[in-house]
């Protein structure tokens, strides 16, 4: 490609990176590279730092608007001037950009009570291999049509790139997060246990299991919550056979997450390991430590589908590395 492709283009040791300042720009690279056969990710690395806005915070909607660019750990420290946050990501999705989070192997989802996972974001824009613009809409999935996350949302930017979204936020918790520790007969019951009482309301942030299945589970309440919460757990816990212990000394596994079933859980606690879980739902967790399931640090394979989508880029512009 020739050295001047544009005001947002800069060569690096590791090869020449477009970063554009705004929507308007990006769409200047995705042409710039059709028109030139180029692909992304191949000719041209692409970098959003630079896409970093950081809208007005409305607390009524518990809503923001924000640029692809932007740090999840750096939003949720603004966020919790206005009381409010991101609710339990993960230690690495804190670590990612909006954009990685969406398009990456996390697909922009995180856990909520009731057990249930739902998208982060209400809304977002992204940008198609031809520059076009693509829209969601907040409004209720019954009235809004087909889906059109679904082009973006863990797709690894293989069919549009996100730019900007509105991001839903939870309140900040008014206690700060609380501590419990148990211990429990064998692997079933804590997996009993924790099902249960996600089932029923309970909203984990983090649970430590060590050998020997005792857990140290965290979580965080309101005011007019922490001994509701506290005695839902414990409730949970005695009926699957388990009881209280003291405050457990525990060495975190520092590992690559892993999206695991719960009975992927079961049998790696059977077999003597220490977990960290996050993002506790009813169907899913991810965990750090050894454990079967889906790596979060690569790219997912598509499935024929996702793989037949691929014809809206005719031209092979995007290549669905995210940065």
């Amino acid at each position: 490609m020739s050295p001047s492709i544009g005001s947002w283009a800069r060569n690096t040791a590791d090869g020449r990176f477009a970063e554009p300042h705004d929507e308007r720009e990006l769409q200047e690279v995705l042409h710039v590279l059709a028109d030139r056969g180029a692909k992304l990710n191949v000719d041209l690395q692409l970098s959003r730092a630079k896409l970093n806005a950081i809208g007005e915070v409305h607390q009524g909607s518990m809503s923001v608007g924000v640029g692809a660019g932007v740090v999840l750990r750096d939003l949720d420290a603004k966020l919790t001037s206005h009381g409010l946050s991101l609710g339990p990501l993960t230690p690495a999705a804190m670590s990612l950009s909006l954009a990685a989070f969406l398009e990456g192997p996390y697909a922009g989802v995180r856990s909520i009570p009731g057990g249930r996972l739902e998208p982060l974001t209400a809304s977002l824009r992204a940008l198609m291999s031809d520059g076009r613009k693509l829209e969601t809409s907040p409004a209720p999935r019954s009235a809004a049509g087909p889906d059109l996350n679904a082009l973006v949302l863990g797709a690894h930017g293989r069919l549009a790139l996100v730019t900007h979204a509105v991001v839903r936020c939870v309140p900040y918790p008014e206690r700060d997060v609380r501590v419990a520790c148990f211990s429990f007969p064998d692997a079933s019951a804590f997996v009993d246990a924790m099902k249960h009482a996600i089932a029923e309301g309970f909203w984990p942030w983090r649970v430590h299991v060590e050998p020997g299945v005792r857990a140290e589970i965290r979580w965080a309440a309101s005011v007019g919550s922490v001994e509701r919460d506290r005695e839902l757990l414990t409730r949970c816990v005695l009926a699957a056979g388990g009881r209280g212990e003291e405050e457990l000394e525990h060495h975190a596994p520092v590992t690559t997450e892993i999206e695991a079933t719960w009975d992927a859980v079961r049998a790696s606690l059977e077999k003597g390991n220490r977990l960290q879980l996050f993002r506790l739902s009813l169907a899913s967790v991810v965990a750090r430590g050894e454990v079967e399931g889906l790596r979060l640090d690569e790219p997912t394979p598509w499935n024929p589908l996702g793989a037949r989508l691929l014809s809206f880029d005719t031209r092979g512009v995007l290549g669905g590395a995210v940065r």
